[in-house]
């Protein structure tokens, strides 16, 4: 199945699954845990002016602009996105610190040499041209500066039969598109990134504790409410875990962290 037919609850791709369905804020794997290793591998701190590249609603921007006291400009390519990222800074009263607008990961909206750090997390899998998205990434950073990574990754080449599996069972098309640890690596490395750190995670399920650390109480709430009464995402949900329980041969997660 192409994947974008079959945009439901059982057949849209994870991603669509879980920001659309579920009502997820906060996406990529490892949640702020792996933001915050993230953001201290890229030394990034009071006086650093960072881009957030595929920043969605703008979770991960303000996050860091609460903790670390940076200036951020988050960019995305959906306008939807950007206007929430905007209201959710105005109500953290977050706006001297941070702004967003509208842009793609492949040709960003900023001057070379402009930003100290450049992070992204989870996005790669999700564009063609993997290679453009990590150059233009080290264009908009000043040279010495850090861009920083969060991509789902294998602890080893999949063999083609869980690869299937990941399309028919799970429809997680956009997993298709992850790389084992060491393709990541070379990757980054080919696309010009230098003095290369990667950090490997397990994927786990960080239960009730982390979910209410990634995205509140309400939000959490309102998770949970769905869960609980919406049968058809509480099957889905039941599935997703499962499989992803059944392979930890191969679901991982690296921060890939290196300077222009």
């Amino acid at each position: 199945m192409n994947q974008n037919e079959g945009c439901t609850i059982e057949k849209c791709d994870i991603f669509d699954f879980m920001a659309k369905y579920v009502g997820l804020s906060v996406l990529h794997p490892g949640g702020f845990g792996a933001t915050r290793k993230l953001a201290e591998a890229s030394h990034i701190g009071e006086h650093t002016k960072v881009v957030d590249i595929a920043c969605g609603k703008g979770t991960t921007a303000l996050y860091l602009a609460r903790q670390y006291g940076c200036e951020v400009a988050g960019i995305d390519i959906s306008q939807n996105l950007i206007h929430e990222a905007k209201y959710l800074a105005r109500q953290k009263r977050l706006g001297e610190q941070v702004s967003f607008r509208v842009g793609d990961a492949l040709d960003l909206p900023f001057h070379d040499d402009e930003f100290d750090v450049a992070v992204s997390q989870a996005i790669l899998v999700l564009v063609d041209d993997k290679k453009k998205a990590v150059q233009e990434a080290l264009r908009v950073t000043k040279p010495g500066g850090y861009c920083g990574w969060v991509e789902l990754s294998w602890k080893k080449e999949p063999a083609e039969k869980f690869l299937e599996q990941v399309s028919t069972v799970i429809c997680a098309y956009c997993i298709l598109n992850v790389h084992t640890f060491e393709a990541w690596e070379n990757l980054f490395g080919d696309a010009g990134l230098k003095k290369i750190q990667t950090l490997r995670f397990p994927l786990e399920f960080s239960g009730t504790r982390g979910m209410l650390a990634d995205e509140g109480f309400w939000n959490s709430c309102k998770l949970m409410s769905k869960y609980l009464f919406n049968p058809r995402i509480r099957k889905r949900m039941s599935t997703l875990n499962q499989f992803f329980r059944s392979h930890p041969e191969y679901f991982a997660y690296g921060i890939y962290v290196g300077r222009k």
